[in-house]
């Protein structure tokens, strides 16, 4: 039976003392080399190994493991078709597969990059392709730290232990401020893993063994707003504030609706079923239709602008949003604690800072929830693919879950 291991020369040494390193293959006694060259002290030759000691040790075993990975392949191949292992069929199949690995080598990750936000770019919405341009921003910012080339060739436990520290502690975010938390660095690992299975899936590039690669996440301490809280909003008087007094109306759709921006930014009236007064829309991220009635401001807000909804842009509606917050005195203390790598970081805002585009989307879920409508009819709305991510979406805290639980009781009592 045909094998193979680590081989040196020991009757050949160069003048400064380095000998070549090969792979003996004992089916015709002949030497493949590896590209290395080791000084003798650094070969443990009852073992047939490299010692530890030499400098080059953890590059040298990629290269042994990659060639006697080929090797064994080869020597299976040949084996189950009845070929010959000679030395001439294994070098012949070594160069094939050297060449198109080469080939691969050629492929730039940052050009298919940049064509895959080209691809992407109908079929998804501003947001997303705002997410992808912030992942090419990351990987050109993260060649500078990096200790290798970034490519797809590259993408090993290396590489994704370097990038989360650049994520965590380098990464510099659009406020100057340096370091994403969990969600965030997260969020671009998903990204990135979703734009290498789509080059492997299309065949541009060979598999890459992503399983190391983990999207890390927290569960957030993000707020909603009670319909206490979204009443005072809608009363305010902004007739001083044109902008501002869209962004509100603009603002309590979306807290009765439960549409995300992306959508709720793009409302029309082709969406509007005043007959039976539901909104009909496909949503933009998840491309999946829903019908949402239309129930409480919404109805009178739509009317005010003929049933088509003034479009204003995120980080106009997202810097101005929290004025209303402001304006309604919503000063309760909210503590946020994040993970920035192996960190905890907390800080305390003023309820009204923390209010966003995506308050919107949680206020009405958690409300809807609190006010009794079932969680698997309300995912209908809401469009939620699955259990698990709605409920991320709920914001019940241990007062208001004893309080529902009670009142699910009492009314069960009732019946009896």
């Amino acid at each position: 039976m045909a094998n193979f291991y680590p081989y040196i020369k020991k009757d050949y040494k160069s003048k400064s003392g380095y000998t070549p390193l090969y792979v003996r293959y004992n089916y015709d006694r002949a030497l493949i080399a590896t590209g290395f060259s080791i000084k003798f002290e650094h070969w443990d030759d009852t073992k047939k190994s490299v010692k530890r000691a030499c400098p080059d040790y953890e590059e040298i075993q990629v290269v042994l493991n990659k060639i006697n990975l080929r090797l064994s392949n080869i020597l299976d191949y040949a084996n189950e078709n009845d070929i010959e292992p000679t030395i001439d069929f294994v070098l012949k199949k070594l160069a094939t597969e050297r060449e198109y690995e080469q080939k691969q080598a050629r492929i730039d990750l940052f050009a298919l990059l940049e064509k895959y936000i080209v691809e992407k770019q109908p079929m998804v919405s501003s947001d997303q392709v705002k997410d992808y341009k912030s992942l090419r921003k990351h990987l050109t910012n993260f060649k500078e730290y990096s200790s290798q080339p970034v490519t797809f060739r590259n993408l090993n436990l290396k590489f994704y232990n370097e990038f989360m520290d650049y994520l965590y502690y380098k990464a510099v975010k659009p406020d100057g401020t340096v370091g994403l938390v969990t969600n965030s660095a997260g969020k671009v690992v998903r990204l990135l893993k979703g734009f290498v299975n789509y080059q492997v899936a299309k065949g541009t590039i060979p598999a890459v063994d992503l399983k190391n690669f983990k999207v890390v996440e927290e569960e957030t301490d993000a707020i909603y707003l009670n319909e206490k809280e979204l009443a005072e909003i809608y009363k305010l008087d902004l007739s001083d504030d044109k902008e501002l007094d869209e962004i509100r109306d603009v603002f309590v759709v979306g807290c009765y609706t439960g549409l995300r921006y992306s959508d709720l930014s793009t409302l029309s009236p082709e969406h509007v079923d005043r007959l039976e007064g539901n909104i009909n829309i496909k949503q933009r991220k998840v491309h999946k239709a829903v019908v949402i009635p239309m129930i409480d401001y919404v109805p009178d807000i739509l009317k005010k602008y003929d049933y088509d909804l003034p479009k204003i842009p995120s980080y106009k509606f997202n810097e101005r949003i929290k004025e209303l917050g402001e304006k309604t005195k919503l000063n309760q203390k909210v503590e946020i604690v994040r993970k920035k790598g192996n960190n905890r970081v907390r800080d305390v805002y003023k309820k009204w800072e923390l209010i966003s585009s995506h308050t919107c989307r949680r206020s009405f879920c958690t409300n809807m929830y609190l006010s009794g409508f079932p969680a698997e009819e309300l995912m209908k709305i809401s469009g939620h693919k699955s259990p698990a991510a709605f409920m991320r979406y709920i914001k019940v805290d241990n007062q208001q879950a004893a309080n529902r639980l009670k009142a699910l009781r009492k009314s069960l009592h009732k019946q009896y």
